[in-house]
């Protein structure tokens, strides 16, 4: 499955020039509901109770940290329909977390949305997420929901907008939990760097550093370890991020050098790494160690590369570039990930 054969799991599918009608591109990948039949009322199902849906959202989530893209696509559709018909049928007492749950179904599902370049889908699930949140009890899952439609903002170019919904998310996070537990820190931690790399994306280098450092400096007023979650190597990673986005990929390749890929212990994040080292080292003018980032990333996450379209880019890049034949083995790579 690559990824134009993924995105008939979630919304309607691309076949070269042609785009299929959604039951047929459904039916020929074994696919029968997608997330836009959720979103239309198209696929409904039956509530399940609280305990049983909570488990199913964490075995989803667990999939988006593995890099289990295909897995999670077709997890998705009936999941989210559930968490509808629980937030739907629950009581007056029990609309908050339902809602909440909800919410969470709806953030995984613009998260994957993301992954896949799909935005106008993902529009529309970060603002579900975001009404849900509203309405249920959880100011963790409302700070999520808002750092993840502030991501799709910031997609489709409205960055300034984006930046500002999430130094607002984080204040109000700050706010409404005085931050004493460890998954409030993280996410706080997390919106004050997201919003870095979204001002190194508008070229504001001051604000960018800024707010990696205090992200930083949050940090450090926590004893973090290598299995909290956003902790200090998440921040290194970031340091690789808005160096490559602010176009100085020599900064970049040396912030790669201090972060040791086999400390990133979720898959998801470890892909991050590896995106952001080959495009720094391309940038770099480095192909040979841009395209065995790529080996490495493809062997580590195979799915981040065959479905992400960073990875199929770089790759065409490299063939494109190869006129001398000198990058071994890189149109047998293109060939296993589907660019050729």
């Amino acid at each position: 499955m690559r990824r134009r054969d993924l995105l008939a799991t979630t919304a309607a599918v691309v076949t070269g020039a042609a785009v299929l009608p959604l039951g047929q591109a459904a039916a020929a990948y074994g696919m029968a509901d997608t997330i836009e039949d959720v979103l239309f009322g198209r696929l409904t199902a039956a509530p399940i109770p609280d305990h049983q849906l909570g488990a199913q959202i964490a075995a989803a989530r667990a999939d988006f940290r593995a890099t289990r893209y295909s897995q999670l696509a077709r997890r998705l559709p009936r999941l989210l329909a559930q968490a509808v018909a629980g937030r739907d049928a629950a009581s007056t007492s029990e609309v908050g977390p339902a809602s909440t749950r909800l919410a969470q179904a709806y953030c995984l599902a613009t998260e994957l949305l993301v992954k896949l370049h799909d935005d106008g889908m993902a529009w529309a699930t970060a603002d579900r997420a975001v009404q849900a949140a509203r309405a249920g009890d959880d100011p963790l899952t409302l700070a999520e929901s808002r750092r993840w439609a502030a991501t799709v903002m910031r997609r489709t170019h409205h960055r300034e907008g984006a930046q500002r919904l999430m130094l607002d998310a984080a204040s109000q996070l700050q706010t409404d939990t005085g931050l004493t537990d460890t998954s409030t820190a993280a996410t706080y931690r997390q919106l004050l760097a997201t919003a870095s790399y979204t001002a190194a994306l508008r070229d504001d280098r001051d604000s960018a550093w800024t707010l990696l450092g205090e992200a930083e400096a949050a940090a450090r007023r926590t004893r973090l370890t290598k299995n909290d979650r956003f902790n200090m190597l998440d921040l290194a990673v970031y340091k690789i991020s808005v160096s490559r986005v602010l176009g100085d990929f020599g900064t970049a390749v040396d912030y790669a050098r201090l972060v040791d890929p086999a400390g990133i212990t979720a898959p998801e994040r470890r892909a991050r790494y590896w995106e952001d080292t080959a495009l720094a080292l391309h940038g770099r003018g480095n192909r040979q160690a841009a395209f065995q980032a790529l080996v490495t990333a493809e062997r580590d996450t195979p799915q981040e590369v065959r479905f992400r379209p960073w990875a199929q880019q770089l790759t065409r890049d490299l063939l494109s570039g190869d006129r001398s034949n000198s990058l071994h083995g890189v149109r047998d790579f293109a060939g296993r990930i589907g660019t050729l």
